[in-house]
């Protein structure tokens, strides 16, 4: 028996964040190219990790599924914070220079798209 429920479309928030990470960096990158880098590699920080989660969280679905569901989604936030680590870590340690509000910034406004495409998408459901 298949599942009646479809999962939602979560991968479009990421094409959205895509989007809209670029844009800022299109528009900052003429004044200053070290905030312009530092912005993207902030936010890729924060769309990557999330993409792997969704990506495990949303792979089952119905209610015989519960059981895989709760273990991929677990496996997903462990996976999403080991990643979102790493991918700080290796930012600090690699990219000189480094615009630090540019880069935790546009983390921050990732996030905030997020939020708001996920509120979207699940509401216009």
């Amino acid at each position: 028996m298949k599942a009646t429920i479809k999962a939602p479309p979560v991968g479009r928030i990421a094409i959205t964040q895509l989007i809209i990470l670029v844009i800022m960096v299109v528009a900052i990158s003429p004044v200053d190219a070290t905030a312009a880098y530092s912005i993207l590699i902030g936010g890729v920080i924060q769309i990557g990790p999330h993409a792997y989660f969704t990506r495990l969280a949303f792979r089952y679905l119905g209610a015989r599924q519960a059981p895989e569901i709760l273990r991929a989604i677990h496996k997903g936030e462990t996976g999403k914070l080991l990643l979102t680590a790493v991918l700080f870590a290796l930012a600090f340690s690699f990219i000189e220079p480094l615009h630090l509000p540019g880069l935790f910034l546009s983390y921050g406004a990732m996030i905030i798209v997020q939020w708001f495409c996920a509120v979207k998408v699940l509401n216009h459901r």
